[in-house]
């Protein structure tokens, strides 16, 4: 898949440890054979941008709606947000494409908390090794959900417990039940179609 990956940038400078993660987030997606798209992170310092004058940041601008238009997926690393990545998921979430946040656990913004997207998936993290095992499920769970979709009936009770586990555990609704079917075919032995 080709993935945009963001992050904030002034982060790097406050919290030196930060940058690190990022390179490490990308290099695990490159590894599990992603093309990603995070120069504008990396390769970027805060002193680097808070100078630029408004021609550059328009290029930017534009060259951030092009990349979020071509790639499958966006990722962000969250635990330190800015305004821009804000806008950047919204973006992504207009156009359709699925979004991942990571954060670190109990940091994710209120804000996001509250969105309702089948699109939106989270990745609360304990530390590296917890982050970088949960993204590589997180990208699988995603990748189920393009394969296909559909519509069912179910009562209104049913709904109702969806929507409290899916605030309970920050999850779409969609990763629970998808969650739920793929326990059900690990336990059945008679079950002969696709083993994932």
């Amino acid at each position: 898949m080709k993935i945009y990956f963001t992050a904030s940038v002034s982060a790097k400078e406050l919290h030196p440890e930060i940058e690190k993660r990022y390179v490490r987030i990308v290099e695990k997606l490159e590894q599990l054979g992603h093309k990603v798209e995070a120069d504008h992170v990396l390769s970027l310092h805060h002193e680097d941008i808070k100078h630029v004058d408004d021609e550059y940041r328009m290029n930017y601008y534009r060259e951030m709606i092009k990349t979020i238009n071509r790639v499958d997926i966006v990722i962000t690393e969250l635990s330190y947000s800015s305004a821009s990545i804000g806008h950047e998921i919204s973006l992504a979430l207009e156009k359709n494409k699925p979004v991942i946040i990571l954060c670190e656990e109990g940091r994710i913004p209120q804000i996001y908390k509250a969105m309702q997207s089948h699109d939106l998936y989270f990745v609360e993290y304990t530390d590296e090794n917890d982050l970088l095992e949960r993204l590589e499920e997180e990208i699988n769970n995603v990748k189920e959900g393009e394969d296909i979709r559909f519509n069912f009936l179910i009562p209104p009770s049913m709904v109702d417990y969806l929507e409290y586990v899916s605030k309970r555990d920050r999850v779409p609704k969609s990763v629970y039940i998808r969650n739920l079917i793929r326990d059900e075919l690990r336990k059945d032995k008679e079950y002969e179609g696709d083993k994932r």
